[in-house]
């Protein structure tokens, strides 16, 4: 390659890389507006007097905001380990559904081991089965009471978690922060190397930081 070719080459890539720029810069900017703007708009609803509309445009821009904290936590999964797969992450706003009792925003992806074992791992905001799990762990009495047999107080990640391996289970609940629940689940007993793999490739305070 000539010094001619090479300027040519290194001026494409230049502006490649400012046009990716530009993109995401722009896709930021206007997730902003749509959330100002709908803000903007209820605040001349409600100044006008019409509640409806401004609670139509107040739930606009929780959407929103709720598809961005999505995105994040979508980005802040952990990659495949090494050998390992992994199908494209989803996310959820179960508040946008009305299954807001389960969760507000749910993050879902499956990993695929070496030897083709499906691990599930699934970030949930606010999930009322912290409050359940955090009494199972002062109180035993209670998971046994609830039938819940095998569970095992640990640390994961920084954090306070409930392994449950047997009797057809093989789940490592993680209860990080103050409202958000890691949950990890298998399907056979050779899971439990393997969800505590995918545990220690999770930085749950990158995701307690989003969530909270």
């Amino acid at each position: 390659m000539d010094e001619g070719e090479e300027d040519t080459t290194v001026r494409k890539l230049s502006v490649f890389a400012v046009t990716l720029l530009a993109i995401a810069i722009f896709a930021g900017a206007a997730a902003a507006d749509d959330v100002t703007n709908a803000i903007s708009a209820a605040n001349s609803a409600y100044g006008g007097g019409d509640l409806k509309e401004a609670s139509t445009q107040l739930q606009t821009a929780l959407a929103s905001v709720n598809q961005q904290l999505i995105a994040k936590l979508i980005a802040a999964l952990p990659d495949p380990p090494a050998g390992w797969t992994a199908e494209d992450p989803e996310g959820l706003d179960a508040s946008a559904i009305g299954a807001g009792f389960f969760a507000t925003l749910v993050v879902d992806r499956t990993y695929t081991t070496p030897d083709g074992s499906d691990i599930d791992m699934t970030v949930s905001a606010n999930s009322p089965m912290l409050m359940s799990l955090r009494m199972f762990i002062t109180n035993p009495m209670m998971a046994s009471m609830a039938g819940q047999t095998g569970m095992k107080k640990v640390t994961a990640c920084g954090y306070d978690a409930i392994e449950q391996f047997g009797d057809g289970t093989y789940e490592t609940h993680v209860l990080a922060g103050n409202a958000t629940l890691i949950s990890f689940e298998g399907s056979q007993a050779s899971d439990e190397d393997n969800i505590r793999t995918l545990v220690g490739a999770t930085d749950c305070k990158t995701i307690v930081g989003i969530v909270e």
